[in-house]
Formats: C-alpha cells, sequence, structure tokens
C-alpha cells in the first residue's frame, strides 16, 4: 500500500514538471471562454465610446462650437445720385440706403442709431436762419463754425476717389442745425443737416466732378463704440470710386 502511494506520488511530481515545461494547448471549453471574454470586452469599449459626446449633436453648447458666419461687406451702386458713384458697405450698415436721391444718400446701422450719409450741398445755412449757396472752401467755412459752439479734433486729410479729403470730427453745444447743407434749395433748415448736441460726427469733404461732398459717419455722444464706427467708415471712403 505505502509502496503503492509513493509511485502515485512519483508519477504526480513527474507529471507536474512535465506540464510545467510543456503547456498544454487549451480545451475548446477554454477558447470557447476566452472569445466569449473578449467579445464581451469588446462590446463594453463600443459602449462606452457610443456614451462620449463628441461635440457633433444639434444641441451642442460647447465653448468650441464653430461660430457663426459673420455677413459679409456689400458693393453698392448708386442710382439716383448726381455723382454716380460705387462703394463696398461696412457689415455694420444696411445694404440698401434708407434714401437715395439726386443730391442725399443714407444708410442706417444694422443695429443702433449710428449711420452715414453722403450729401451733395445745394445751399447751407451759417447762422441756421439765412440760406447761402455752397463755400468753395468748405473745410475752412465748417472750421468757422467754432465760434457758433462747433468743436472740431483728429483733423487730418486723406485721399477718396483719387481727389485729397479732408476729414474731422465734430460735436457741439447748441443745434446748428442747416449748417452742413441741405439737398435742396426748398429743404426747411429744421430738416437740413447740421451739428447736433447729443451727437458726434466723422465728417469727409471731397470734390468730386466739381461738387462737393460732404459725407460723414453719425454716433451718439459717448458711444464707446464711436472709434470703431469711424473706422469702418474711413474705410469705406478709400473704396469709393466714381466712373
Amino acid at each position: 500500500m505505502i509502496a503503492a502511494q509513493q509511485v502515485h506520488r512519483q508519477r504526480s511530481t513527474a507529471y507536474s514538471l512535465y506540464a510545467s515545461n510543456c503547456p498544454v494547448a487549451p480545451s475548446e471549453g477554454v477558447r470557447k471562454m476566452s472569445v466569449r471574454m473578449r467579445w464581451i470586452s469588446s462590446a463594453l469599449v463600443i459602449a462606452t465610446l457610443t456614451a462620449i459626446p463628441l461635440g457633433c449633436s444639434a444641441n451642442d453648447e460647447s465653448p468650441t462650437a464653430p461660430p457663426s458666419s459673420a455677413p459679409s461687406s456689400a458693393n453698392f451702386t448708386s442710382q439716383e445720385f448726381s455723382v454716380p458713384f460705387t462703394v463696398t458697405l461696412p457689415n455694420s450698415l444696411t445694404p440698401q440706403p434708407s434714401e437715395d436721391t439726386k443730391n442725399l444718400i443714407s444708410w442706417g446701422a444694422l443695429t443702433g442709431q449710428n449711420g452715414v450719409r453722403f450729401l451733395l450741398p445745394v445751399v447751407v445755412y451759417p447762422d441756421s436762419k439765412t440760406p447761402q449757396p455752397p463755400p468753395k472752401d468748405y473745410p475752412s467755412y465748417l472750421r468757422g463754425l467754432v465760434s457758433a459752439g462747433a468743436t472740431y479734433v483728429d483733423q487730418s486729410t486723406t485721399t477718396v476717389a483719387g481727389q485729397q479729403a479732408t476729414l474731422m470730427t465734430g460735436t457741439t453745444t447748441s443745434a446748428l442745425d442747416g449748417t452742413l447743407g441741405c439737398p435742396a434749395a426748398t429743404t426747411p433748415v429744421e430738416t437740413c443737416f447740421g451739428l447736433q448736441p447729443d451727437l458726434a460726427l466723422r465728417i469727409a469733404v471731397v470734390n468730386l466732378n466739381g461738387r462737393t461732398l460732404v459725407a460723414w459717419a453719425r454716433t451718439q455722444q459717448g458711444d464707446a463704440g464711436a472709434p470703431e464706427f469711424f473706422a469702418e467708415f474711413e474705410a469705406m471712403l478709400h473704396t469709393l470710386k466714381v466712373p
């Protein structure tokens, strides 16, 4: 009995040594279980990836969502203006003017109260009472309004449509109706254009085909966005072309 047990222990030890050096191939059952575990692991990975938001849903509100496209600049060609021209409008202005007449074109801003006007003055009201023909030296005439309460800053010159243009930013402490001019001799002074206490105007004066063009960008006094709007106005003037 004892001898038989010793023989069994010797065989077991020999088998263990053989197995450690010569691994036995896994049985079909083991292989099937291994395949099943790999399938379960793959399914878990796919489920996890599906649950992760990738930033492509229609309701994505993450900071990395692509911004909406900004509106593009619009090219404008005058229809009724006495001096035909084309110009590229800044994005801040409406593509079509609110007025396009023989001597006046006006654009409003898409938002707010800013605006741009092109005026060919027919008469002016230096004292806001008596109409007079447009002065030959318009920049000097405007500077003369300082005695009536006008103030001018940031005066400079530039080139518009191949002609020298004078630029200045005007404000006033009292209403100066009609001082910039009127589009018709019959236009009442109160509906003509001039410096006003609540406004700041970036004014440009340029001679186009023998006519004086007075153009200006309008903002409220104290508007923090005025410098940017005035810069857009000047960039607009540099695109102006006269046939």
